[in-house]
């Protein structure tokens, strides 16, 4: 636990120091604000003047916003840190002390999935557009975006070799973030075409929740494609980084 605990005062220095990092764990609260602030003026500003109704389209900008871009910020996050250490060779040192590296992984992995589940969970129960009988539901949806976050940061660590190969990969992972939103317009017999993005999975038991269906075999279905695809990514991270 004292090594861990030396681990995480690291990290917060790290973020403390990096802008970037900063950024990324301010930037979730500042949207719940925003949203917060301007859908509703931007809702009643459509309806007034150009007969657009938004309201319909709430599930899917929330799920644009917290559901999926949470997670990625977290998920790069970590996965800048893990490339922040092994740029200045403390993986190296770790090797001489008691933490393993299957310890490190663990700790690194646990982490981007704890941020982004809390994260996700407060930001949707928060932004005053989301009933709080549908908070178990929501809780389903944190830990599928915490998964995620996971993916999102073996990812940059696993495929990258320095943080800007990192920052360039995240740029190439928008394409996570825009499938969901295709499925989101695309016809229901097609929506499961998009389930091969890890990402669809969240975001469509988010919606399926807020039309008040049956939420749970999206959400299973989310949850076993993310443990079939975090093995296989935490063997690369270990054959590549260790």
């Amino acid at each position: 636990m004292n090594y861990l605990a030396a681990l995480g005062l690291n990290d917060l220095k790290s973020i403390r120091r990096e802008p970037l990092l900063l950024y990324m764990l301010v930037i979730p609260p500042v949207m719940v604000l925003v949203l917060r602030l301007v859908l509703p003026r931007a809702t009643t500003y459509l309806s007034e003047n150009l007969g657009f109704d938004l309201l319909p389209y709430y599930p899917m900008l929330l799920s644009f916003f917290f559901v999926l871009q949470i997670p990625l910020l977290f998920g790069v996050l970590v996965g800048l840190l893990v490339l922040d250490e092994r740029d200045d060779d403390t993986l190296t040192a770790l090797r001489v002390t008691p933490i393993s590296m299957r310890g490190y992984a663990l700790y690194r992995g646990t982490g981007a999935v704890l941020l982004s589940f809390v994260y996700v969970l407060l930001a949707l129960l928060l932004s005053g557009f989301v009933s709080p009988s549908l908070t178990l539901a929501v809780a389903a949806v944190a830990l599928l975006a915490g998964l995620m976050a996971a993916i999102f940061a073996l990812t940059v660590a696993t495929f990258a070799s320095n943080k800007v190969e990192g920052l360039a990969l995240t740029k190439g992972l928008s394409v996570f973030m825009l499938g969901p939103l295709a499925a989101y317009f695309a016809p229901t017999d097609w929506q499961l075409f998009f389930g091969l993005l890890p990402t669809y999975w969240p975001a469509k038991t988010f919606w399926v929740a807020g039309e008040g269906g049956n939420f749970w075999p999206y959400a299973l279905a989310g949850l076993i494609y993310s443990m079939l695809l975090l093995p296989s990514l935490l063997r690369r991270f270990r054959r590549k980084v260790f």
